[in-house]
């Protein structure tokens, strides 16, 4: 940054801005909107880039409530891939964990009845027992995880539904 700057106000909230000679866009620091710094021989002017993209031949078409809209969709459909692929995992773990749990069982009681060994025996007892409790506390874990996502996921779609049938 340079020494040299002027005092601005924000277009959008009327919040203090320091423009420096070698700025061409920023962001307002109160409420974030961009801005872009025009400089026309001794004059400085900012554009809200707001402005700037609804006076573009290419964004005519689409107003920023549109592309609001379009940013919640998107965002919604990353958060429900995301939700799916975790209840895929959820359900694989679940399968392999119960699986070699009850394998670890059926070993264990197999040593125990059989007369092989019964500390051998009690062992694979307590680890089938072990892994069994283990994948049941996991699971808690995620289902906490997937409703919190399902709440966003909530959310998002009435926010996608307001914006939707605003006119």
């Amino acid at each position: 940054m340079t020494d040299h700057f002027i005092k601005l106000n924000c277009g959008n909230c009327g919040g203090e801005l320091d423009v420096y000679d070698d700025m061409e866009r920023f962001a307002c620091g109160s409420c974030g909107t961009e801005i872009a710094v025009q400089r026309r021989g001794g004059t400085i002017v900012l554009k809200s880039m707001t402005e700037a993209i609804k006076n573009t031949a290419t964004s005519a078409d689409k107003t920023s409530s549109e592309l609001a809209l379009m940013r919640l969709k998107e965002e919604a459909e990353n958060l429900s891939k995301r939700y799916d692929a975790m209840l895929k995992e959820k359900i694989e773990r679940n399968k392999r964990g119960y699986l070699m749990g009850v394998s670890v069982l059926l070993i264990g009681f197999v040593v125990v009845r059989s007369g092989y060994g019964l500390v051998v025996g009690l062992s694979l007892l307590a680890a089938g027992i072990f892994t069994i409790s283990y994948i049941r506390r996991h699971d808690k874990k995620v289902v906490v995880d997937l409703r919190e996502l399902h709440a966003k996921l909530d959310v998002l779609n009435g926010r996608i539904e307001d914006h939707a049938y605003q006119p």
